[in-house]
C-alpha cells in the first residue's frame, strides 16, 4: 500500500481490482492481438509476452518471433475492446517517465 487509505478508498480500490480480474479471466482471445493483450495482463512484461507468444506457436509471416517493438505497437494501438483500453492506459502510465526522457531529447 503506497499511501494510507481510508476504508472507503480501500473498498473502492478492491472493487476496481476485482472488476479488472474478472474482465481478464473471462476474456476469450480470438486473434493474436487479443492473445497478446491477455498475456500482457497476466505477465506485465513486453519481453516476456514476446517469448510466451512464440512458445504458443505464433511468429511473424517470415517465421521470426515477435519482438518487443511489435508487442508494444499492438498494446499502444487503437483499442478494440475494454480489456485493451485498460491495458493500453496502464501501459502508457507505466512508461510515461521513460517516454518523457525520449521526447525531451528528440530533435
Amino acid at each position: 500500500m503506497k499511501n494510507l487509505k481510508t476504508v472507503d478508498q480501500a473498498k473502492k480500490e478492491i472493487a476496481t481490482l476485482q472488476r479488472f480480474i474478472d474482465l481478464v479471466e473471462s476474456f476469450q482471445p480470438e486473434t493474436l492481438k487479443e492473445q497478446i493483450i491477455k498475456e500482457y495482463a497476466y505477465i506485465g512484461s513486453i519481453e516476456k509476452v514476446a517469448i510466451k507468444v512464440y512458445e504458443l506457436g505464433y511468429s511473424k509471416s517470415d517465421g521470426n518471433p515477435y519482438e518487443k517493438g511489435d508487442i508494444t505497437n499492438i498494446i499502444i494501438g487503437k483499442p478494440a475492446n475494454d480489456l485493451h483500453k485498460l491495458i493500453k492506459s496502464g501501459y502508457l502510465k507505466k512508461t510515461r517517465h521513460s517516454r518523457r526522457k525520449i521526447e525531451k531529447y528528440s530533435w
